[in-house]
């Protein structure tokens, strides 16, 4: 055998390292991230305690790719009576009444190159919790599922889904 030099052996030690590390980074996901957000919401008391749907504040879900989180008016279609009281519902209110966003942190997030549709799943017949958790039991939402690709594939291929690359990046 050869001796080998450094020209030879650094290309093949620093491939190493890029796959290496590639896949030492892509071992971590999002899963438990919850931030804080500029108003503490619980899922558990909106759509656990009091059953609200999630279509009722998701309500693009149904017509869109994006769930988005709601209007500050969807809010007050309850808070205009509800736990007015609330420094939370108060601030909710500032917002509204002056006709700004509240800057709500986003927690579910699929790469900016993935076509993902929730009109899609939800037309036909999967629960948001599939995807999301067990959200009626969560006072913070947090992000439950990995959602990278494999977890995709993994649930198309059991429900006999196309995998092809063109029905996410189309």
């Amino acid at each position: 055998m050869r001796n080998l030099t450094a020209k030879q052996i650094v290309p093949v030690v620093l491939i190493l390292l890029v796959l290496g590390g590639w896949s030492f980074l892509d071992s971590f996901s999002n899963v438990g991230y919850g931030p804080e957000q500029p108003v503490p919401f619980s899922h558990k008391l909106h759509a656990g305690t009091n059953k609200i749907p999630c279509l009722y504040c998701h309500s693009n879900a149904e017509r869109s790719r994006h769930a988005m989180v709601p209007a500050e008016a969807v809010c007050m279609n309850c808070h205009r009576v509800v736990r007015t009281d609330r420094p939370a519902i108060q601030k909710l209110t500032q917002y509204y009444q002056a006709g700004k966003v509240l800057p709500w942190i986003r927690v579910h997030r699929v790469p900016d190159y993935v076509y993902f549709s929730h009109q899609w799943h939800i037309a036909r017949g999967f629960a948001c919790q599939q995807c999301h958790g067990q959200v009626q039991n969560m006072d913070v939402i947090q992000q439950s599922a990995n959602l990278k690709m494999g977890y995709c594939l993994d649930c198309h291929r059991k429900n006999k889904a196309p995998t092809d690359c063109n029905t996410c990046h189309a």
